[in-house]
């Protein structure tokens, strides 16, 4: 008898080490050690974040002015609508930074300039477009005053410099029109480009980039996409893109190698090579397709899986694949950037 209550007691023992092993382990595969954050603008004004795209938090409430551009600065979050807010303090609150940006191209169909600002990661200043001209803001997006450092004049129609972009070598460019375009590198002035080849007149463009690669990128969508590798001084055309369908932005999303471009009801596309592919599967193509940004979570195994986000005025959608060829809705709305 003392034996069999010996191993019972034996078997209780192991029963409820083994139970308690297995109430506390950790998938190390599923914990997450480094989320993502995703702020997301609107076309009412509203603005949000996500850490998981399951549950969305408001910095901003619906005040009917479109959220053209998001920024982060350090530590100030930067929105562009019709005038430039920051917050220091992860969007509780938000300033205005008193300036004019620049005009709707069509304020019915809410159509503006992609990119009217950059941080310059180098120098830690933000230069944003204006319809002063260009200012440049060295408190992180608090105050901005007008730039002076040019070379070897300012620009005689700084007024319509509309848009920035700053390469990985940390290059700024500014696009104005086809023939007034400028660089600067490092703590040197903007200084003119002098084109061999020049972009096609009679249309309005915008800047973008991938890697140390310049896209000028016709709104207009009457030339399509032209691609510079040595600071604007030749472009040739991209290809592959259906013609006049205005084009909403264009970049390379964080995580990615591939370059978007989203049009007014007309798709998503990818750039392969030279030419435009279509990879909006999933996302209806009457939509306006408002933006593309990555993200990355790290595990606590320090294994890594992206995403890519897609802005429209449909909704949010989300590609867990890296070449966003597949699409589903995660939130309806009406989005028009992020960051």
């Amino acid at each position: 008898m003392k034996i069999l209550i010996q191993l019972f007691i034996a078997f209780a023992l192991i029963f409820s080490i083994s139970s308690c092993q297995k109430y506390n382990q950790i998938d190390n595969t599923r914990t997450i050690k480094t989320p993502y954050t995703l702020f997301i603008g609107t076309y009412n004004g509203a603005v949000y974040k996500t850490n998981d795209a399951l549950y969305f938090s408001t910095l901003r409430f619906i005040d009917n002015s479109t959220i053209r551009q998001l920024i982060v600065a350090d530590s100030n979050i930067i929105e562009i609508k019709q005038n430039c807010y920051y917050s220091k303090d992860d969007g509780k609150s938000f300033k205005d930074s008193k300036l004019d940006v620049l005009d709707f191209l069509d304020p019915f169909y809410k159509y503006y300039i992609p990119n009217p600002a950059v941080y310059d990661r180098v120098e830690k200043k933000v230069y944003l477009c204006t319809k002063n001209g260009l200012t440049v803001s060295t408190d992180l997006g608090a105050t901005f005053n007008p730039e002076t450092n040019w070379s070897p004049n300012p620009p005689a129609n700084n007024l319509n410099m509309r848009s920035l972009t700053q390469l990985d070598n940390g290059t700024l460019y500014l696009m104005g029109d086809s023939a007034n375009q400028y660089y600067k590198q490092g703590t040197g002035n903007w200084t003119l480009v002098a084109p061999t080849t020049t972009l096609p007149r009679d249309t309005i463009w915008y800047v973008s980039h991938s890697h140390d690669t310049l896209f000028a990128i016709d709104f207009y969508n009457k030339s399509g996409v032209y691609y510079s590798v040595n600071l604007g001084v030749d472009w040739k055309a991209c290809t592959g893109l259906p013609k006049n369908k205005e084009i909403l932005f264009g970049n390379r999303p964080f995580g990615s190698e591939a370059f978007y471009v989203g049009l007014d009801s007309g798709g998503l596309y990818r750039l392969n090579g030279t030419t435009f592919q279509s990879t909006g599967a999933g996302i209806p193509w009457w939509a306006k397709v408002s933006y593309v940004e990555g993200k990355r979570i790290i595990y606590r195994t320090d294994v890594m899986k992206y995403y890519l986000f897609c802005a429209t005025d449909l909704g949010l959608y989300i590609s867990e694949s890296s070449d966003g060829k597949d699409w589903k809705v995660i939130k309806t709305g009406l989005f028009s950037t992020l960051f």
